[in-house]
Parts: C-alpha cells; sequence; structure tokens
C-alpha cells in the first residue's frame, strides 16, 4: 500500500522529465465567454519511469483532478435556484431546547432563500405530517411558513421511513396537477438543486426501522425522483446528539452522490450544521459530472491497460476504459480520483491515458465537455525513476485511510473493537513514517481526525457515546473530500469552504450564539 515502494524516487529527473499534466478547458454548449464550472489536469505518479526499473515500477499510479470555480460575483439570481425539503424529527427526546433551537435555525434557513427556491418542511414522530408544503417563497408563503414553525410540538417516537417517504411525495409533486402551487405556476418545473434535509436525534424504531430496510426505501424513493432526466437529489443527514445511529445516517445520505453525514455533537451546532449544509447547496455549480478513462489504441498494443480505479463509483467497461461519476460540485472544491495502469513494454509516442469529462453546467443551465487530458509517462532504457509527485503520493495516503475506515467501521459495528484500533493504528503509522509530508494541510488533518477516531474506539463505551458517529464522519468527509464538521477543533484547511458555506455557517453560529 505503499506509493513510494512501486515508484523509486530520484531528485536529478529534471534532465530527463518531459511535460506530463496537462489542464482541460470546457467547451460549454452556451457561449464562448461562458467561464468553465470546472477544470480537468492529469497527473501520473513519475514522469519517468525506466524499462529495466523493476517490476515494482511496471504499474503506475495517476492521479486526475478536478477543481470547481467560484461563485459567479452579483446578486442571489446568479446562483442556481434550489427545492429544500427538511424533514424533523419531533419525537419526544427532542422536547425543550432542542426544539427551540431547530425552529430557530429553520427560520434562519428560511431566510436565507428566495423567490425563485422552494421550501417545505415534514415533522416526524409516530407518523409524517406535512406541516408546511413544497411552494416557492413569495411573501406570503414565507410569513405561513414561519408560522407554522413556531406551532411545532413533540409527539410520538421515531417513525423515520414515514418521514423520507413523505418527503419524496412532496418533491415529486412539483409541476404535478396536484401539486400545491399548480394553480398559479401550471408548467412549473423541478428546481436545478434539489435536496432533502433529515435531522433526527435517534433510533428508527416505528415504521421500516432495519437498516437494510431503510436503505432499500431511500434507494427507491430517490431514485424515483432522479428519473425522465431531473437532476438527482441529495440527502444531507444531521445526527443530533449521541443516540443516533450514525453509521446508518452516513450509509443513508449516500444513497445519491452529494449527500452529507453531519454529527451534531452540542445543542447549539444544529445551526452551524444547517448553514454550512444549505451554504453548499446554494453554491452548486456543476452536477453528474462524468470521468472518462481511455487507453488509445497505441498504448493497447504496447501492453497499457487499467488495473484498478480507487472509486466507490466507478464503472468500468474493460480493461482499457472506465468511468467514474463524481455527482455534484459546490464552488471552489476540489475531488481527486485515482487509478493504477500497466506501463508499456517499450518507449510510446503516445499517451498511456486520455482523460475527459462532462457534466452539467447549473449556472449557465448547459451541458458541459471538457477537452482530452493526456498522461505521457516516458519509457526510457535502464532503471531511471524520476521524482514522485507529493499531491499524488499524498491523495494515495488519502485512500489508504478511507479504505482502513471503512474497515474499522465494519469490525467496531461488530463489536471487535481491538481489531478495528489495530486498523487505525497501522495508519496512523504509515501516516507518521512519510516525514517529508508532514508539513502537507491533508496530511495534518488525516493526522488529527485518525487519533479523534482512534480515542472513540478505546472503549465500548467511547464508541457508543461518540467514536461511532466520528468514524463514520470522518470516513465520508475523506472520502467525498467535502467539509462537513463544523466544530472549532475541525481544520477542514484541505477541503476549503467557498464563501457562501463560511457566510451561512458563521451567521447561523452568531445567530443561535444570541438566542442560546
Amino acid at each position: 500500500s505503499d506509493l513510494k515502494s512501486k515508484m523509486r524516487n530520484d531528485n536529478n529527473s529534471e534532465a530527463t522529465s518531459s511535460v506530463i499534466t496537462t489542464s482541460a478547458t470546457i467547451e460549454t454548449l452556451n457561449t464562448e465567454d461562458d467561464a468553465p464550472q470546472l477544470t480537468l489536469k492529469v497527473t501520473p505518479a513519475n514522469n519517468v519511469v525506466g524499462i529495466d526499473s523493476g517490476k515494482d515500477a511496471q504499474q503506475a499510479v495517476v492521479c486526475a483532478t478536478v477543481k470547481a470555480s467560484e461563485l459567479p460575483d452579483g446578486d442571489e439570481s446568479d446562483r442556481a435556484p434550489v427545492d429544500i425539503i427538511v424533514a424533523l424529527d419531533v419525537s419526544g427526546s427532542m422536547h425543550g431546547d432542542k426544539l427551540r433551537l431547530c425552529k430557530i435555525t429553520l427560520e434562519l434557513l428560511l431566510r436565507q432563500l428566495t423567490k425563485q427556491d422552494r421550501f417545505g418542511l415534514i415533522s416526524f414522530g409516530s407518523d409524517a405530517r406535512i406541516e408546511v408544503p413544497m411552494r416557492r417563497l413569495g411573501h406570503y408563503e414565507r410569513s405561513q411558513a414561519l408560522h407554522k414553525i413556531k406551532t411545532l410540538e413533540t409527539r410520538g417516537c421515531t417513525n423515520m421511513s414515514a418521514a423520507i417517504g413523505l418527503a419524496t411525495q412532496e418533491l415529486r409533486s412539483i409541476g404535478s396537477s396536484g401539486s400545491h402551487e399548480a394553480d398559479c405556476f401550471p408548467d412549473d418545473c423541478p428546481n436545478a438543486v434539489r435536496s432533502i434535509f433529515l435531522l433526527t436525534d435517534g433510533l428508527a424504531n416505528e415504521g421500516i426501522s432495519d437498516r437494510t430496510g431503510l436503505k432499500q426505501l431511500a434507494a427507491n424513493c430517490l431514485g424515483c425522483l432522479s428519473g425522465s432526466g431531473q437532476s438527482p437529489v441529495t440527502l444531507h443527514c444531521f445526527g443530533y446528539g449521541s443516540q443516533h445511529n450514525g453509521s446508518l445516517l452516513s450509509e443513508l445520505s449516500k444513497t445519491t452522490q452529494g449527500g452529507t453525514y453531519h454529527f451534531v455533537e452540542t445543542d447549539s451546532g444544529v445551526a452551524s450544521a444547517f448553514g454550512d449544509a444549505l451554504g453548499g447547496i446554494l453554491s452548486v455549480v456543476a452536477q453528474t459530472a462524468l470521468i472518462d478513462i481511455r487507453v488509445p489504441d497505441n498504448a493497447k498494443e504496447a501492453g497499457v491497460k487499467i488495473l484498478d480505479v480507487c472509486h466507490n463509483r466507478k464503472i468500468c467497461v474493460d480493461d482499457w476504459h472506465c468511468k467514474v461519476t463524481l455527482g455534484d460540485f459546490y464552488a471552489e472544491e476540489s475531488r481527486d480520483v485515482l487509478f493504477k495502469i500497466q506501463l508499456s513494454a517499450s518507449e510510446l509516442s503516445c499517451p498511456h491515458v486520455e482523460v475527459s469529462m462532462s457534466y452539467f453546467d447549473v449556472i449557465n443551465k448547459t451541458l458541459a465537455d471538457t477537452s482530452t487530458s493526456e498522461c505521457y509517462i516516458a519509457r526510457p532504457a535502464g532503471s531511471f525513476v524520476s521524482t514522485t509527485h507529493q499531491s499524488v503520493e499524498v491523495q494515495w495516503l488519502r485512500n489508504i485511510c478511507v479504505q482502513e475506515m471503512e474497515k474499522a467501521e465494519q469490525l467496531a459495528r461488530s463489536c471487535n473493537l481491538v481489531e478495528a484500533k489495530k486498523k487505525i493504528d497501522g495508519t496512523l503509522k504509515t501516516l507518521k513514517d512519510k516525514e517529508t509530508l508532514q508539513n502537507d494541510p491533508l496530511i495534518q488533518q488525516l493526522i488529527i481526525d485518525m487519533n479523534e477516531t482512534n480515542l472513540g474506539l478505546a472503549s465500548q463505551t467511547a464508541y457508543e457515546s461518540h467514536g461511532e458517529q466520528i468514524l463514520n464522519q470522518n470516513c465520508m468527509y475523506h472520502e467525498a473530500q467535502r467539509s462537513v464538521r463544523t466544530s472549532s477543533s475541525a481544520n477542514n484547511a484541505p477541503y476549503s469552504r467557498n464563501k457562501k458555506r463560511t457566510g451561512l455557517l458563521l451567521r447561523f453560529a452568531r445567530a443561535m450564539k444570541d438566542n442560546s
């Protein structure tokens, strides 16, 4: 699993290196002046790998990096309009400050939406009820929603399945003859960005309550919403306090790409988490991003093939062609896709691999494609291997951390905390042994998060009180390369928040502090 054991370094590589990485530009279907929402760069671990450099060096790791643009400068009308429905747990355990603070948070959320957006609210206890039907937010509709939020009261147990089902029905009704706004907007269509916010403080104990059943329900519901050419619906789950099932909420949020799981550790943290998530969906610049990796015909003849793609959304057509779906992108986000290839048996005049990308540009409302990014790796005679690109090695280590956290989660769920802790201990040692990488922000954050995860595995009590939630959040955080943590202890520097997310997180946190 050690990248440098596969790729030997040599600091004198400059003389024989060739230009390897290329940045792709976007050819939109709109106007020539439109700036690309996503750019693509492809970087091999090593620019040069000698033919005689040994068995381990006959394979190469390549990193495809996608970077999202900044938000356009302008007013709120420049962003993509959103449809948001909140499913709020109002079971008995939400009584008192929890529900009071959730009401304040919902009021804050409403005030950030404009008349181009839709909002709906479902409450769920032993049953699920429509409190605010999905509607565009005119002045009257906003006033009605604010009034209804103030009247919410706790009731019953926790029927999560009913909440997911009813939220789906409300989103599905948009534009139909039976929708709540059909009289005013007979031909209205769903907005480009659609999300469900699900907040609960406990375990599902009514309706469908088992893990498999809830996952299947979420998949079926969100799947039916994303058909017929409509944009996907993201599910953002908020686990409030230590009594909820963190691994379940994490899995539910992965039903469609772009969802997140937030562990809300304190009462005051609910507003920060909602503000952060809202800032994200209000800053979506691209959706349904798809990377296409191909080995050219001449490279095929020389023995090049794709050995593996390190991504859970890969679609491998054959040994020479793979695709990876990346979902949506918030402004300024960056994602990395690692893949391994078998190197050519001789020097090539063509690239080893070609990578391109397509996506839906939600700002300009059009499909967009990148030009092909070519990855050349020189294969001269001899045993020379050029210096490993640090950025690729760091991403390789991130991928190892995610894999080991996933294994640790499975072990911990089976009550095998000793083996789960060994997985994290081993990964920490691997990170700390990389002396030349200790100043890298991502490596520093990985060490912090793996140490925090380790503390949560110290005992069964620690795991049940907070360890499960921290492990699942850290795993999702690094797998998706999307910051989801809002506590002061979370650095989040490696996965930057754009100005919209940062602004709303801080605004919601200040408002909550004023109301505490």
